[in-house]
């Protein structure tokens, strides 16, 4: 019986070998043939995370395209007109996908794009530092599927995409690849994102290898390169930078950075990460300590390779804490005061968006961590120690990831579309892009009004201007993280009274600012109100002037207004559609 199960044992070991050693990317097309087809059944009913992605960045794109190849300075429908400086997308490289394609078409094509960015780059780098198929693909599906922001293109979700390039450029290998990866990269990553980021990172190498005495032509060559392409799509801003001159001053200079309680921060990005870094990796850190702690205690036993490796995972992990410990320097008192005295540039510039590292940073880490384990020792005879076997040590990769594949699978993009078409909006509470966008009413509104989008301009009341400038209206409202501070002050005339109805509301424009709308002391600063609410507005007190002043001449309200005629308000109808997310009364300003 025992050599019965032995040999069994035996057999297992030698499968998990040879699997090992197969071309396991191939597994990645079948994980993105699954994770997209939910949206090929659902069509325009499928969902993506709204804020700060479809009622923001989105527009970036859509208004570009619409313009693309005009060479305006000015995009005239958002807020009376933007500089395009301000509406630069995160990833130009995808720009034209919204001119060729419907905007929901656009958008999972750019999804598409970087989803197969993170796996085959996470795998590639992984099995290219680990020797590991199985490792690879374990990190690559975990890592792929987080619900990280397709908006941001390639900023995170490209980032070991960018190591493996920066690893093809050592001597003797693929330069060719690793600058077509830079070059990639560059055109479907931001600057202010992740950009500066991965340059600090790749001088810093630089100059080790400088120290070292190690001649690294290619990886010059990148590094400059990338430079270059950030150049060239940021120039505006490296001419306010370099020159203190722009077009116009921005909004941000208002803006107030708040500290927080140091270690409550850096405990809050160790183990959570933090705004648009979902990297679902707090049940990761404990295997990591544990396979940090062994490793350790058997320094005497290993190799002088293994110890070089070993020594580069505790670097790792230094790296990851250095992130959290910088982030919570950064939220500090002391540098959000140094913040908040500087001009220009240095007093919005989030530089703790090293963070923004940490989805991919601890997938390698945890990798090439399991990697010194699993490369040590392997059974090639009978015999040998149990937890040096493949079939053992693949099943403790196992235990180790359940958890943390249990949290990916409820927060991803996958099981809230699948969620979507087994039980509907009506369960789930999803708002699809359909209902969000609501191009049938955007179309009925247009109709009621019956005139060239063109000729006037719409403002809304407890709703995000997003579907209407997805459908084709000109607003006087939006959302910018970079428009005209000349514009905020004539806007928050509109508002003014209402302001001081809210102190909170108030302190949301007057000290961040990116959501000009038209906030009020009822509903504050809400801007996603369904037409399942039933809204009433009571004693607004809007400077109507002011707000024809912009060129407004409609309202488009998720909630009835009871004082219209004080207000100089006519209504004109009440629209909403089976489909629509939204309910709209209809008002024209009078003139």
């Amino acid at each position: 019986m025992y050599k019965v199960l032995r040999g069994a044992l035996g057999k297992i070991n030698r499968f998990v070998e040879i699997v090992d050693g197969l071309p396991l990317w191939c597994v990645g097309i079948a994980l993105m043939v699954v994770n997209f087809l939910p949206y090929f059944i659902l069509g325009e009913g499928g969902v993506f995370e709204i804020n700060d992605q479809l009622d923001e960045s989105m527009m970036n794109y859509v208004l570009t395209a619409r313009h693309l190849g005009e060479g305006l300075q000015v995009l005239p429908e958002m807020m009376g007109g933007v500089n395009a400086s301000g509406l630069r997308p995160a990833a130009v490289l995808f720009v034209p996908l919204y001119r060729i394609l419907p905007e929901y078409w656009a958008f999972v094509a750019q999804y598409g794009v970087c989803f197969g960015a993170a796996f085959f780059g996470m795998y590639f780098c992984v099995k290219r530092l680990t020797k590991s198929g199985i490792l690879a693909l374990a990190a690559a599906g975990c890592f792929c599927m987080l619900p990280l922001y397709p908006v941001y293109g390639l900023s995170e979700m490209g980032v070991p995409l960018l190591l493996y390039g920066f690893l093809c450029m050592e001597r003797g290998n693929r330069p060719g690849i690793g600058m077509a990866i830079v070059i990639f990269f560059g055109l479907t990553s931001h600057l202010v994102y992740t950009g500066y980021v991965v340059l600090s990172l790749w001088a810093v190498a630089l100059v080790v290898m400088m120290i070292c005495r190690k001649g690294q032509g290619w990886r010059w060559a990148g590094f400059f390169l990338l430079i270059s392409l950030y150049i060239v799509q940021n120039r505006d801003l490296f001419w306010e930078l370099f020159l203190g001159q722009g077009t116009y001053v921005s909004h941000r200079v208002e803006m107030v950075n708040y500290p927080m309680d140091f270690w409550g921060a850096v405990k809050e990005v160790f183990f959570f990460g933090a705004q648009h870094a979902p990297s679902l990796h707090r049940y990761l850190i404990l295997p990591v300590v544990v396979l940090l702690l062994a490793e350790g205690l058997c320094w005497r036993k290993l190799e002088a390779g293994d110890r070089r490796r070993f020594l580069a995972a505790a670097g790792g992990m230094l790296f990851l804490v250095g992130i959290a410990l910088f982030y919570g320097f950064c939220k500090s008192q002391v540098f959000t005061d140094w913040k908040n005295a500087r001009e220009g540039f240095l007093h919005y510039f989030q530089v703790e968006r090293y963070y923004w590292l940490y989805p991919a940073g601890w997938y390698l880490e945890f990798a090439y961590l399991f990697g010194l384990w699993w490369n040590q020792g392997r059974m090639k005879e009978r015999g040998g120690n149990l937890f040096k076997m493949p079939f053992i040590r693949a099943v403790v990769l196992v235990l180790f990831l359940l958890p943390t594949l249990q949290l990916i699978k409820t927060n991803s993009y996958l099981y809230l579309n699948v969620n979507q078409i087994n039980n509907g909006s009506g369960v789930t509470g999803y708002i699809s892009w359909e209902s969000y966008y609501a191009e049938e009413l955007m179309g009925n509104l247009e109709e009621a009004i019956g005139r060239d989008m063109s000729s006037y301009r719409v403002a809304h009341l407890g709703m995000n201007p997003a579907p209407a400038l997805m459908h084709g209206f000109y607003t006087v409202d939006g959302y910018s993280n970079n428009y005209s501070l000349e514009y905020k002050h004539q806007f928050r005339q509109v508002i003014a009274r209402e302001l001081t109805k809210n102190e909170e509301t108030r302190l949301y424009f007057d000290e961040w600012g990116n959501r000009c709308y038209l906030f009020n002391g009822a509903t504050g600063n809400a801007w996603l109100l369904g037409k399942q609410l039933e809204i009433l507005y009571e004693k607004l007190e809007f400077d109507m002037e002011a707000l024809k002043g912009l060129g407004c001449e409609y309202l488009f309200s998720c909630g009835e207004i009871l004082n219209p005629g004080e207000l100089g308000l006519s209504l004109m109808g009440y629209f909403e559609t089976e489909e629509s997310y939204w309910g709209v009364w209809l008002y024209e300003v009078s003139s």
